[in-house]
């Protein structure tokens, strides 16, 4: 059993039993002044300092000093592609000195730069590049991770990617969640036949996906030349009838109706959404399709950011992830995103707090397990070496985490 105690600031983002945060709510993060948390795997006490019952600072239990700190719920990134081969530095570099990314492409890089990087990776050295990545997360206090594939585009490529997934669930200590995206670009093979990829994503890959049994979701990038509405509907259909839940790469580069779609098929979130409308954002709610947000790519790309105040404003879901991927957002730590929320889209830092936690764990549908700093949910917590929360936006560009632990062990 852990105590820790004296807690400048205790951010609990407390739901009162609910599993997300909408509206004005998600500015109310239930903090307690000099408060004191006690867990084993799960949370067992929260309150303020002198409540604690004498009872937990007795026998054995670790007690740990946070005078001067601030202690949070883990953050929960529910939209990562960290299991991937090679690097895209060198086009990253040629974007910002002008090269046009449809020339990058045409000469075979982008997406084709990774997608062939995997097809030839053994399987260990993409885990050995996802567990680089994720014990840097963990560093920064993420507690919870979503997995995508999407850059081998082939079945037994995606499958690789999703078993490299699978060995990140197995010895990562903390919570991974598997999503199949074999539907992330039409591979340069079918690039005269889309329809052909749809079919063997229908009846190849998502039958081999369930067999394998590490994914739980499946995604589509329906987008403007990537994937039509009509094409990612039927492998919305069949993902759902082979029991997926779904999310959507939504409205990123131009608006198709993929967060429309997203919603009449009850996709558990739509993602991205630069170009959402207000009709959309109505279906959405009306849905319950969570709204994760990804500012880390709209800064990378130079996008437009998506209208987080409205989706706020209109009552959606509303979760921030990084999007951690080689080409247009290489970055693992939720604290960036946090700043880049709270300056460019002009979330209050209480409302980008909720929206990387219990919004996150929502997105996953977990939020009953994790999100939130409540009696019963699993002690997935971070230290910041800071006396409030606000300073980790405040004071940005640095690490502010002290210590990170998952399911109550120190992971960080």
């Amino acid at each position: 059993m852990t105590v820790l105690t004296n807690i400048a600031s205790l951010v609990t983002v407390n739901a009162n039993g609910k599993t997300m945060k909408t509206g004005a709510s998600m500015r109310d993060l239930g903090e307690i002044l000099n408060g004191a948390v006690v867990f084993d795997n799960d949370i067992l006490w929260v309150g303020p300092m002198h409540a604690l019952p004498e009872e937990y600072l007795s026998g054995d239990a670790e007690v740990i000093d946070c005078t001067g700190q601030t202690v949070m719920p883990g953050f929960v990134d529910s939209h990562t592609h960290v299991v991937f081969a090679g690097s895209r530095a060198s086009e990253f570099a040629q974007r910002l000195a002008g090269k046009p990314y449809t020339e990058i492409a045409a000469e075979g890089g982008g997406i084709l730069t990774t997608m062939n990087a995997v097809r030839e990776a053994s399987l260990e050295d993409i885990v050995a590049n996802a567990e680089h990545l994720i014990a840097s997360a963990m560093t920064h206090g993420t507690t919870t991770i979503e997995i995508k594939s999407g850059y081998g585009l082939t079945t037994e490529s995606e499958l690789k990617l999703l078993e490299a997934a699978g060995v990140m669930k197995e010895e990562m200590p903390i919570d991974v969640h598997i999503t199949f995206l074999g539907a992330h670009a039409v591979p340069p093979e079918f690039a005269d036949n889309p329809d052909g990829y749809v079919d063997v994503v229908i009846n190849e890959m998502l039958p081999a996906v369930k067999e394998q049994g590490l994914a739980t979701a499946c995604d589509v990038f329906t987008d403007k030349g990537f994937f039509t509405r009509a094409q990612s509907e039927r492998i919305c259909k069949a993902a759902v009838e082979a029991g997926f839940g779904l999310h959507i790469h939504a409205d990123e580069i131009a608006n198709i109706g993929a967060s429309e779609m997203a919603a009449e098929h009850g996709a558990w979130s739509a993602d991205h959404l630069e170009f959402t409308t207000a009709s959309d954002r109505t279906k959405m709610k009306d849905a319950g399709t969570v709204a994760v947000l990804l500012p880390g790519t709209a800064y990378t790309l130079r996008l437009p950011y998506p209208d987080a105040r409205a989706m706020i404003n209109d009552g959606l879901v509303v979760a921030l992830a990084t999007d951690c991927n080689p080409g247009s957002c290489y970055t693992e730590n939720m604290q960036g995103v946090l700043s880049l929320a709270c300056i460019n889209m002009g979330m209050s830092i209480e409302e980008a707090i909720t929206a990387s936690t219990i919004n996150g764990a929502h997105a996953l549908r977990i939020g009953l397990r994790t999100g939130s700093i409540e009696i019963g949910k699993r002690a997935d917590i971070a230290i910041y070496d800071v006396p409030s929360y606000a300073n980790i936006v405040y004071h940005f560009g640095v690490n502010h985490a002290f210590s990170v632990w998952a399911s109550g062990q120190e992971v960080a």
